[in-house]
């Protein structure tokens, strides 16, 4: 008749007028299984053992009582007593929930990193012990065997052995097994993992028309929508669950901010949306916000440490992940942080030691798996190129020009050196005849945290001739300064109509950056060139770079620039005023055309507008146009080709220029 409350007062007083009485227990199971109170039941169950151990009908219901309360380790240690009490089934059971409690546990980070997959690997095998079988040529009728696939679909997730759960998908799949919520987001993680985000994205749809209101699986295809590229619908997604969370609150006369479960993570995912599609001010500002509700959540000053790092500001990044590693030393997030940011510091030895223990203690993270390859291309050869071949419709540097540039440096060794040898090609045709230069050497590069030191020998050849020397230093002064300078005697920067002649020259540079962050700096630089026929040019120039413009696939940058030379020596064969000065204005734009993870191909266009004076000429206007495409085919390796068309005035004379030209930047 359902009146539970009646039954428990009258079974209260029996028990205690005969606490020995076994009809009272069993009335109390009776009850307990009636009102699905497992306590009860258990309690009832182990007095009946108590008054009789042989009793095998109070040690079943004591094992199946057990076992729905969660106690299915306990469960199978009471099996294991009383033999006669349970079946198959029933041990099967038993061993099936075990797993998936050890599931769910294996779901919370252990206080020891190196036991994380502890749980994981015995639920893993308590299911092969109850299957007992091929999971691959597995019954899919049955029910029981579809729940057991389902868990272990989770459990594989959860091991990383993606490869596995995919095999399980093809399974099902041809089983036309209807899948609950929970395993399409197994499945869609394990593709998501495995660098397959479109297929990905199908399987979290599914599993958020089975359950819309699963805010993780929102959060999941958050990702896959970012490694899609579908950058517009990231936004609105985590936007919208975002708004959708309990605001951040203070309790009355508690200091302490409370927030809903998701609350801080969607508003953090909100904000590193902003800082996938590159704009990284937007994201700083968005952790600053947040830090001031919670300026002592370590999280939030992780990922705005992270920012900071991806904004150019390293040691400020620095010095907050190295305060984070100390008070939460086993914060994985917080270490390959650190690392990548030696790694941008050039702190070489550092960053080995920090490396190679992560990729040991976590092969399986994808974080850990970029940042060692990151340091594995850091240690191959490197190899950069760049050609073009100019036409002009006048003759000052020739009516056709062809230069090769190339660089190949060798692996690092002793952390901080490379060798390498360099080889420069200039050929062009004047209306005295063809002019052609070669210079090639080798030396030997030095970088480390704060200095990338170069120096190199060689010599010259064709119409030039004679020993070249290089030295090269390169100071960085902190996140915002620095500074270079260097020497070339019979460099190759001497005019190839002065080499064809017989006259060299040696130039000495100097040169300052202050960058502000990732969207302006300024440069300065000047140098001085002294050469043999007694000519001696002073270079200024000055040159402001501007980001206008920042979307996930659009970059707007307005470069402004500003030179000026002088020279004391005139009726040389060469270009060489006596004065001049030029302001140019170029808007740099670059579409990102397509881009899957680390590959891309984008399109840049340049267009600039100047004014050019020189000394006894006046000023003419100047304009430029310049289309390229830039490949990307990974981390290893960048190719760009493209047309270029200016107009220019020397002496007074305007000269069209068209300049075909490619770059290559390779590591092997």
């Amino acid at each position: 008749m359902k009146e539970f409350n009646q039954a428990e007062t009258q079974l209260s007083a029996l028990r205690e007028a005969n606490p020995n009485n076994p009809e009272v227990y069993r009335a109390m199971s009776y009850l307990g299984q009636a009102t699905q109170q497992p306590i009860v039941v258990i309690d009832a169950n182990t007095r009946l053992l108590a008054l009789n151990p042989q009793d095998n009908e109070a040690a079943r219901q004591l094992i199946k009582a057990s076992n729905e309360a969660g106690a299915s380790q306990q469960a199978a240690i009471l099996a294991k007593k009383y033999p006669d009490a349970v079946d198959e089934n029933t041990l099967d059971r038993i061993a099936n929930d075990s797993a998936a409690h050890h599931l769910a546990w294996g779901h919370h980070a252990p206080q020891n990193p190196t036991q994380r997959f502890a749980d994981i690997d015995i639920a893993l095998a308590k299911l092969d012990a109850v299957c007992r079988c091929d999971w691959l040529k597995l019954d899919l009728n049955s029910s029981k065997n579809k729940n057991l696939l389902f868990d272990r679909i989770v459990g594989l997730r959860d091991r990383y052995r993606m490869t596995e759960v995919i095999a399980h998908h093809q399974q099902l799949v041809h089983a036309k097994v209807d899948l609950p919520d929970y395993v399409l987001n197994a499945l869609g993680d394990a593709y998501l993992y495995q660098r397959q985000p479109e297929q990905a994205l199908k399987l979290y749809d599914e599993s958020l028309i089975k359950n819309p209101q699963n805010v993780q699986v929102s959060f999941s295809k958050f990702y896959a929508l970012i490694e899609t590229e579908q950058f517009d619908a990231a936004y609105q997604l985590i936007d919208t669950l975002s708004k959708n969370q309990v605001v951040y609150r203070n309790r009355p006369k508690n200091p302490v901010v409370r927030e809903g479960e998701y609350k801080l993570d969607a508003d953090m995912k909100a904000a590193y949306a902003r800082a996938y599609g590159d704009n990284l001010a937007l994201a700083q500002h968005s952790f600053q916000k947040l830090l001031a509700v919670g300026p002592m959540n370590k999280e939030l000053q992780l990922a705005l440490a992270e920012v900071w790092r991806w904004r150019g500001w390293t040691e400020r990044a620095e010095k907050k992940l190295i305060e984070l590693n100390k008070a939460q030393p086993n914060q994985l997030h917080t270490k390959v942080n650190l690392a990548h940011t030696h790694l941008d510091l050039r702190d070489w030895k550092v960053a080995e030691n920090e490396i190679k223990p992560l990729v040991e203690e976590y092969p399986e993270n994808s974080a850990v798996k970029e940042l060692e390859r990151r340091w594995q291309l850091h240690n191959k050869r490197q190899l950069i190129m760049d050609a073009n071949t100019t036409g002009s419709s006048g003759g000052t540097f020739g009516s056709r020009e062809n230069i090769i540039n190339a660089q190949l440096y060798s692996r690092p060794f002793n952390d901080n050196y490379r060798a390498f040898i360099a080889t420069n090609y200039d050929k062009s045709s004047f209306e005295e005849g063809a002019g052609t230069a070669t210079f090639a050497g080798g030396g030997l590069e030095y970088t480390d945290r704060d200095w990338r030191l170069t120096g190199a020998l060689g010599g010259a050849g064709a119409d030039a001739s004679g020993v070249n020397v290089v030295m090269t230093a390169e100071y960085r002064l902190d996140d915002y300064w620095s500074f270079g300078t260097g020497l070339e005697l019979n460099s190759n920067q001497m005019p190839l109509r002065g080499l064809k002649e017989g006259t060299n020259a040696d130039l000495l540079y100097a040169n300052a950056r202050y960058r502000w962050s990732d969207l302006d700096s300024v440069d300065v630089g000047a140098n001085y060139v002294v050469m043999e026929d007694d000519n001696h040019r002073q270079a200024f120039n000055v040159a402001f770079s501007n980001r206008l413009i920042t979307q996930p696939h659009y970059k707007l940058n307005l470069n402004t620039r500003l030179d000026a030379s002088k020279n004391n020596e005139e009726g040389v064969l060469y270009f060489n005023p006596e004065r001049d000065l030029e302001l140019g204005v170029v808007a740099d734009n670059v579409w990102t055309q397509w881009r899957r993870y680390d590959s891309s191909f984008s399109h840049r266009l340049q267009l600039g507008v100047g004014q050019y004076w020189q000394k006894n000429f006046g000023t003419n206007s100047t304009w430029l146009m310049s289309y390229e495409q830039q490949i990307k085919w990974d981390n290893s390796l960048e190719f760009a080709y493209g047309v270029r068309r200016n107009l220019h005035p020397y002496d007074g004379v305007d000269e069209y220029f068209t300049q075909y030209f490619c770059r290559l930047n390779w590591l092997f």
